[in-house]
């Protein structure tokens, strides 16, 4: 595989035999590692280029018309690929393409060896978001100007090749090897070219005494090679106890006099942080924070964007936290946030406080990879399995000698993938902590250990509260904490002191529990008897009845997931935009003619009941005066954590369909768009704010709670009230709003035309008609730079298709990026809008909040349809009805604000910086006809404000954008 051919089509189409042709070739060869040709020519296809194909390619008819024919072309590109591997990105689509064409030339099959750059990066490039071409160049730096055109697509492929193949040259022997294990049934030849990178490999070893084990003694600067697997090479493995090294001791002068140190006109930020500029509101949230940790109250802080608000809680928190020998926690609610706060503001103050400290970061166990499973799942046979599940199991192995926390959330896996981390993650029902040979390699224990030792631990709220579940055992003791992004506590207090499982669940712990060769049942057993013969009788016995129970077992989780999918599918109405339908249900919902979803659930459960006292009875066969090898001691724990799981969801299965929990709200939810009928059932507390009053803020000395967006018209009374700081002495609360430092009154424009219909449903074509030719007006005035923002990913589709038709006929070319369209990768497609000239971006729920985009790439802010959570949502639905037996109105208490709160952040993502000018445009006209609109208005910054006729207002854009005074209406 030293000579390839790296190939690009673009065709007419996507099925050569139902007569679509190639329109373009692109072909690169590599030898030995350099690129030596390439070729590129446009085809003649001897028929019209579909619209869309000219839309995606930018290839016309016009183009075409004086190429070549395939048939006068092909002969050179034939003579270039001749003894060489074809290289694709996709392989099986090019090649399908060159097996008819060189069928309908009349020369034989392509019959040589097959790479494809996609399968191939998937495993090279485990952490990857995405494998599309585009985004791969992006990522790794790679030249690709002309995305869907043939040359380009083929270099930039090529470039990718290579780039994969410096990954193999410098990945350990090892690995190479147990990855050739897992490859045999790939749909291209990856197999061929590990096995002649492994003999390369060999060739160039030194030769060794034959006492040596290569592997194990093989460490080198880079690979830490241990029981046949090789790990990226971590500074230290785990040997100290879990105590937390003393504090030194700080002379402690007045805060005020520590903090001019720091931030004063001569202090260290001048130095260390160019253009570093003192903020009044920043400088009041600093004291305000450290008097709140010294006098032991609870503070809540809404800090206008540009406040600083980072550095205004972490300046003062260390500080104080240094000062009292206390550990600060943070917490945030999403994992940008916590990196940014890593790697940017703890960095700088690293540099510029008098004291050094260190910080960390810990997820949750389960988010973290266990070596001892992980080891054991790769000695399972490999035949019989999936293409996907080997797959997993390949990205698992490239990506131990990359990572360095074992973090799930570095990997970019199938769904398979999803199912099998839940087979090797780690948890504390089969940990064999100290006894563990991978112990000093663990990476949770790793993790654990750094969160003890450092002064400041940033986490995320669902670790926060889970925290709390476990009564305090998950996190270090702490007294003091910030947590930022709180608007989103009750929101992650709900998903995370609520309980959820799913009909996928159960089936694949009964794939867990599956009696074939290679399950850990059968290993259990078979170890058992080989350390133990004198107890095998009884194993055997145990295991002749599990054979007889398990067929039926599985029969009775089929018929009852049939059963309830059907139940749940005839009931569901969509409620939210990620494609899920939901019904709300009560245990009262299964009585009459549906009584028998609880009959066969009682049946499943009893039957599930039995098969564990089997299991328990293999655990049980171990005789107490026996020390048990290795093997049998790593299995005995694998096997006691499936039992674990095994009576988790009995109880879940309890829990959900048996008897009823006044305390919480149930529903189900149903896939809509895939054919897998799965059913996922949860439950949510009806008062979160309970379970966060007495546990957290009446026990801790000190929170901080501060976001962009915790007030509504100007009172923090909703977000106390949902969490349940009213229920604390008032003494102990503490509240201060600081505005932004921007001047929005000159900054900002909000128009909301008074003459657009009403908010109507997708399929109400006046309504649609307004929304469409509004976002077009706002796009073609701003000249793209345009963020648009739905509730409903059904619209963002509806919107995103009719303006990219209109767009086309435009003089000057638009670019359109849609989530769930384009790419699922929020960060991806920002940055791709940022990039471009003249683009548009469709957002949905995730896009209200956390985008940041400073200066020019966004000029105008879309926002279709006010942000109400649907009336027949689950949750809210049981708490409205909670609130109406109070006697509260359910939308002014929780609907307005919550959807107040949602707006606020939503136009936030417009002004960003005190340079950016900009223009939010509303399309729903209930924000000034309804009488609870002013909310929405008297909650937001001081923006200019129009509303009328939209012909006269979108006249008002162009010039204010261009900073031409606007003439007064």
């Amino acid at each position: 595989m030293k000579r390839l051919l790296v190939v690009d089509f673009e065709t007419t189409g996507s099925h050569p035999r139902q007569g679509d042709s190639i329109i373009q070739i692109g072909a690169v060869a590599i030898d030995d590692g350099q690129i030596t040709d390439s070729f590129s020519t446009m085809i003649n296809p001897g028929q019209a280029i579909p619209p869309f194909i000219t839309q995606l390619t930018g290839i016309t008819d016009e183009m075409v018309a004086d190429a070549p024919s395939l048939e006068e072309v092909f002969p050179r590109f034939l003579r270039m690929l001749d003894g060489r591997t074809f290289v694709a990105h996709n392989a099986s689509f090019d090649l399908q393409f060159l097996q008819e064409a060189l069928l309908s030339q009349g020369y034989y099959a392509f019959d040589g060896y097959v790479l494809d750059t996609v399968e191939l990066s998937r495993i090279l490039l485990p952490m990857q978001n995405s494998y599309r071409l585009g985004e791969l160049a992006s990522d790794l730096e790679i030249e690709h100007d002309n995305p869907h055109q043939a040359d380009s697509d083929a270099m930039a492929t090529a470039q990718l090749y290579l780039h994969l193949l410096d990954i193999l040259e410098h990945m350990p022997l090892v690995t190479i090897q147990r990855l050739q294990m897992l490859v045999t049934s790939f749909r291209s030849d990856i197999e061929v070219l590990l096995r002649q990178m492994e003999m390369e490999k060999l060739a160039s070893l030194p030769e060794l005494d034959e006492s040596a084990n290569l592997n194990e003694n093989a460490e080198s600067d880079m690979w830490d090679i241990y029981r046949q697997l090789a790990l990226k090479k971590r500074p230290d493995k785990l040997t100290a106890s879990f105590q937390r090294p003393d504090f030194a001791f700080v002379e402690q002068k007045a805060f005020v006099d520590r903090l001019d140190e720091v931030i004063g006109d001569q202090g260290s930020m001048q130095t260390h942080v160019p253009g570093y500029q003192r903020r009044d509101a920043q400088e009041a949230m600093m004291h305000a924070v450290f008097e709140a940790m010294q006098e032991g109250s609870h503070l809540l802080v809404e800090a206008g964007t540009g406040t600083g608000k980072s550095l205004a809680y972490l300046l003062p928190g260390i500080i104080w936290a240094k000062d009292n020998q206390q550990q600060l926690i943070i917490s945030t609610n999403t994992i940008q946030l916590q990196e940014q706060l890593l790697h940017k503001e703890i960095a700088t103050l690293q540099q510029s406080l008098p004291f050094s400290f260190s910080a960390s970061t810990l997820k949750g166990r389960g988010n973290y990879l266990c070596l001892r499973k992980l080891e054991q799942a790769l000695d399972e046979p490999v035949e019989g399995s999936s293409q996907e599940l080997r797959l997993v199991k390949g990205q698992m192995l490239t990506w131990l000698t990359q990572t360095s926390t074992g973090d799930v959330e570095e990997l970019s896996m199938p769904p398979t993938g999803q199912l099998f981390w839940q087979q090797v993650k780690s948890d504390t029902g089969s940990c064999l902590n100290r006894a563990c040979p991978w112990f000093s390699r663990c990476y949770y224990f790793q993790a654990k250990e750094r969160s003890r030792d450092a002064d400041v631990l940033i986490v995320n709220h669902a670790l926060l509260i889970s925290d709390l579940q476990a009564e305090n055992r998950i996190l270090p003791p702490y007294e003091v904490a910030v947590i930022d992004e709180a608007h989103h506590l009750e929101e992650a207090a709900t998903q995370h002191l609520g309980k959820q499982f799913t009909t996928t669940q159960l089936l694949f712990l009964l794939d867990r529990a599956s009696l074939d060769d290679g399950g850990v049942v059968p290993r259990y057993a078979e170890e058992l008897q080989s350390w133990l013969p004198s107890i095998s009788d009884v194993v055997t016995e145990q295991m002749s009845d599990l054979k007889k129970l398990l067929p039926t077992l599985r029969d009775k989780a089929q018929q009852w997931t049939q059963h309830l999918y059907a139940w749940a599918s005839d009931r569901a109405e969509e409620t939210t935009d990620a494609g899920r339908e939901t019904v709300r249900y009560r245990i009262e919902s299964f009585s009459g003619k549906h009584e028998k979803i609880r009959k066969i659930t009682k049946k499943l459960i009893d039957a599930m009941s039995s098969f564990a006292s089997h299991l328990d009875g293999l655990l049980r066969a171990v005789p107490t005066d026996e020390k048990p090898t290795f093997a049998v001691r790593s299995l005995r724990t694998d096997l006691q954590g499936l039992v674990n799981e095994w009576q988790k969801v009995m109880e879940h299965l309890h829990f959900f369909l048996q008897e009823h929990d006044p305390e919480y709200v149930y529903w189900m939810e149903v896939e809509s768009r895939v054919a897998r009928k799965q059913v996922h059932l949860s439950a949510a507390l009806l008062k979160v704010a309970d379970s966060l009053a007495q546990p957290l803020f009446a026990q801790k000395h000190s929170l901080i709670l501060t976001s962009a967006t915790l007030t509504v018209k100007n009172s923090f009374s909703y977000v106390k009230s949902r969490f349940g700081l009213d229920q604390l002495p008032e003494e102990r609360v503490r509240t201060l709003a600081l505005p932004s430092p921007f001047a929005y009154e000159e900054q900002g424009l909000l128009l909301i035309p008074a003459d657009f219909p009403a908010p109507g449903k997708e399929n109400d074509q006046s309504y649609l008609e307004a929304i469409i030719q509004g976002c077009l007006d706002v796009v073609i005035a701003t000249k793209g730079r345009t963020l648009i923002l739905f509730t409903s990913h059904s619209m963002l589709r509806i919107v995103y298709q009719a303006l990219k038709e209109r767009l086309a006929d435009a003089p000057e070319a638009y670019t359109l990026f849609g989530h769930g369209i384009d790419s699922n990768n929020r960060s991806k497609l920002v940055r791709l809008f940022q990039s471009l000239d003249r683009s548009v971006l469709l957002g949905t729920s995730s896009f209200w909040e956390g985008v940041d985009i400073p200066g020019e790439s966004l000029s105008s802010l879309v926002i279709v349809r006010l942000p109400f959570t649907p009336p027949n949502h689950p949750v809210y639905q049981g708490r409205a009805d909670l609130l109406k037996a109070e006697g509260k109105n359910a939308f002014m208490s929780m609907a307005l604000p919550q959807a107040v709160i949602l707006f606020k952040q939503g136009v936030g993502r417009l002004i960003r910086h005190h340079l950016d000018r900009g223009v939010v445009v509303v399309f729903d006209t209930r924000v000034v006809e309804s009488r609870y609109g002013r909310s929405f208005l008297q909650s937001l910054p001081p923006y200019q404000i129009e509303s009328g006729p939209w012909p006269m207002l979108r006249e008002r854009i162009e010039p204010f954008l261009s900073m031409q005074s606007l003439p007064d209406s």
